[in-house]
């Protein structure tokens, strides 16, 4: 492929350029690219993994620049894998690998083939730091847990989680509706749009009105992603300062489930009405998901 970017072309500039280039594969035959290049294609041929990887560039794009890198020349492999790594604390295995397939096409596309080479090289090692997968537990005492975040917008971001069983990804999607009481969640996982009526508790709804508006103000001064980076490592720290068990922020997700459940059933709910009720809160297609969180 010919390239129509410069080693010494800017950071921002690079994440452009792959970005034109990979999307030249959406809608074309895998088979024929397969065929052309040999049985590897350099593109990429569907918007959901075109959107992920140019997510992660962007992501290790700001991170450079705020070690001072601004140049493709001027990246080292070792930029890299500290930026891997960095991640291994508060990322799965499996999102791991992902993370580091995005950035070897991103850098395969740009010309650093000896960076996306390395990557290949060390690409088992470092997904193989991610967090093994498991299964998510409650805080006993996630209130504690939100007090010991240091930051005020982490605070915000976990309060929500709690208050709306919300997944991290959903936090920023958050709306709330005031003459219905009702906060709306679109295009959660799966592509669904998840709605939870907030009648029956309408000071948590005032609660979640009010967060909403403070993370809005939070980030109109930084991106999403520098946030929720930030987020992790901060939940994990205050995680273990509570001595609480770490598995992730999903806990908080857990723990709404509880609370739902028990508040229902003290509404005089059987348990498999509540949990379809709460089945539909969270997300998920299967009653057996609900309940299997409710036992978290």
């Amino acid at each position: 492929m010919e390239l129509g970017i410069k080693r010494n072309s800017g950071l921002t500039y690079a994440l452009k350029y792959a970005a034109k280039v990979l999307k030249q594969g959406i809608g074309i035959s895998k088979h024929k690219v397969y065929k052309r290049f040999g049985g590897k294609s350099p593109l990429i041929h569907s918007y959901s993994t075109f959107n992920r990887y140019m997510g992660i560039a962007k992501e290790f794009v700001n991170w450079a620049k705020e070690q001072g890198v601004n140049r493709l020349d001027k990246v080292q492999y070792d930029h890299v894998r500290d930026f891997l790594l960095s991640k291994s604390e508060y990322c799965s295995m499996r999102t791991l690998k992902v993370n580091a397939s995005a950035l070897r096409k991103f850098f395969e596309t740009v010309g650093r083939e000896d960076i996306a080479e390395r990557i290949g090289e060390d690409y088992q090692e470092i997904y193989s730091k991610g967090r093994a997968p498991g299964r998510a537990l409650a805080f006993a005492h996630p209130e504690r847990v939100i007090s010991l975040l240091k930051e005020d917008v982490h605070k915000v971001i976990a309060e929500l989680q709690l208050l709306t069983g919300a997944r991290i990804g959903d936090v920023k999607k958050i709306q709330v509706l005031p003459e219905e009481k009702k906060v709306v969640i679109t295009k959660s996982k799966g592509g669904r749009t998840r709605e939870i009526d907030y009648s029956d508790r309408p000071e948590k709804f005032e609660r979640i009105k009010e967060l909403v508006g403070e993370l809005r103000e939070y980030l109109k001064g930084s991106s999403w992603s520098s946030v929720r980076e930030g987020y992790y490592k901060d939940l994990r720290q205050a995680v273990c300062r509570s001595g609480e068990i770490y598995t992730g922020s999903h806990a908080f997700r857990v723990n709404y489930v509880k609370e739902r459940l028990k508040e229902l059933r003290e509404r005089g709910y059987s348990e498999k009405e509540a949990l379809q009720i709460i089945e539909y809160e969270i997300g998920h297609s299967r009653i057996e998901m609900s309940a299997y969180y409710s036992r978290g």
